[in-house]
Order: structure tokens, then sequence, then C-alpha cells
């Protein structure tokens, strides 16, 4: 059964984002990092054409986060990335971060052609192919859709 989310498009990063930090930081994960640094540095704040980075919230409590940009490693504007996607562990295997994923990619249907991205772990890319994702052969890429 999946839990009552509410999804929302961000422009500031929820206070809460620390909490995902921490734990994705100890599980390994440091992406979570990356995506508060970046933010803070005003190096990636999601507001290019078509980009959006994506809160998820169980009782006005944040428990996952997942984002699209113009894909960094290809030199094409029509192709996204999907980044950062990280739901709590104990929110995990409840539908949240198939909800997450979907919503980001009926929104890139609108302004991409195609949405690629990396993931090292068998549960991440399962999830991935099971949304419709292809495996890619590329070295920054290890999943793909196409829309056109």
């Amino acid at each position: 059964m999946d839990l009552v989310i509410e999804l929302k498009a961000v422009l500031e990063l929820p206070p809460d984002i620390e909490v995902l930090r921490i734990e994705a930081s100890s599980a390994g994960f440091r992406f979570m990092d990356k995506l508060v640094n970046e933010w803070e540095s005003q190096a990636n704040r999601f507001d290019k054409h078509g980009e959006r980075l994506m809160c998820a919230f169980h009782n006005a409590q944040l428990v996952a986060v997942g984002g699209l940009n113009i894909d960094p490693y290809v030199d094409d504007p029509s192709i996204a990335r999907l980044r950062h996607l990280y739901v709590l562990e104990r929110i995990r295997r409840q539908g949240v971060a198939s909800r997450v994923a979907r919503h980001l990619l009926d929104s890139a249907r609108t302004s991409f052609s195609g949405v690629r991205l990396f993931t090292d772990t068998a549960e991440a890319a399962a999830l991935y192919e099971k949304l419709g994702f292809a495996r890619a052969n590329s070295v920054n890429a290890t999943h793909i859709i196409r829309f056109r």
C-alpha cells in the first residue's frame, strides 16, 4: 500500500534536507552531499528550462527528494538527467521513489526528448527499468529513456 505523500516542486531546499543528507551519507551515498553543496554554492538550483527539484512529504515531513536537470554530460539540451533521487530508509518499498520518478518523467516529457541517469545499485536499476528505462552503454549513464 502506498503512503499518502505530497509532492512539491521546490525553489528552496527544505530545512529537513539535512535528515536525508546525513542518512544518505552514512549509507555511503555522497550524491545528497553534492545536492546540498551545489545548491548552497548556486552551481545547481534546478532552475534552467525544464528543470525541477521535487520533494515528497509525509505528514509534513520531508521523506524523499529527486531532481531533473539538463544532462551536463552530453552536448544536447534536449536530454535531461534524473538526479539525486533519495528516499528515507524507513519509508522505502512503499511507492515513494516510483511516484517521485514518475512525476519527474511526466514533467520531462514536455521539455526533453529523453532522460538519462547513473546508478550503481541493483535495487535502483530495477526501479528505473520497471519505469521504462533501458540500460545505456555510456561512461556517464547507466540508463536512458527516450520520449520521441
